[in-house]
């Protein structure tokens, strides 16, 4: 398990505007990744509403918000959109 300030492992997923969101193609950058289960379930939703009402926050201290979850595009697409989260998953 990663603990805080780890590195995390290379990865390659799709986002969910269909393209590939690439861990590598981030460096640089100060990250803030949110592994959650799954797009519309109470828990989570909640969680990433809390990291959109704060979002500007982070931005202020230079961490990019980035969700992470095993579903599809087109669900996180959905899932984005009705939420209005500001970030890729």
């Amino acid at each position: 398990m990663l603990k805080v300030n780890d590195k995390a492992p290379e990865f390659v997923l799709q986002d969910d505007q269909g393209g590939q969101f690439r861990l590598a193609d981030q460096a640089g950058q100060r990250l803030l990744l949110v592994f959650y289960p799954g797009d519309n379930t109470p828990v989570c939703t909640k969680q990433l509403c809390d990291y959109r009402d704060g979002v500007e926050a982070f931005a202020g201290l230079g961490v990019k918000v980035v969700g992470v979850s095993n579903d599809s595009a087109e669900s996180h697409r959905k899932f984005r959109q009705k939420y209005a989260l500001p970030f890729t998953l």
